[in-house]
């Protein structure tokens, strides 16, 4: 714990469960196949992901989550977020190939 906190936020956060990142990651991908939202701001990521914004701030300035900045306005590309969901420590440019030819096969 941090001085002058009560108790650990962290612990309180619950990190997403495999059926929930698939739900994510679905919705992510068909937002941005649509054309319906190709960037996200720093508090619609932190939700999407489960985290604080000052997690979020962490990730983004760590370089774990890739994002565009225009003065002082962040926003996170949809397939940055897809890629951290996916499997932060893994290949990651592999495995998010393999999950979009998975869910997107020519008809």
């Amino acid at each position: 714990m941090r001085r002058g906190e009560l108790f650990d936020l962290t612990e309180l956060r619950v990190p997403l469960s495999p059926s929930q990142k698939e739900a994510v990651l679905r919705r992510i991908v068909n937002a941005a196949r649509l054309g319906a939202q190709y960037t996200y701001t720093i508090k619609e990521a932190a939700g999407i992901l489960s985290v604080s914004r000052d997690v979020m701030d962490y990730l983004i300035h760590s370089y774990r989550i890739d994002s565009l900045a225009i003065k002082t306005i962040y926003r996170i590309p949809w397939y940055s977020l897809a890629e951290y969901i996916l499997e932060p420590g893994e290949d990651i440019d592999e495995v998010f190939d393999e999950y979009i030819q998975s869910q997107y096969r020519a008809a």
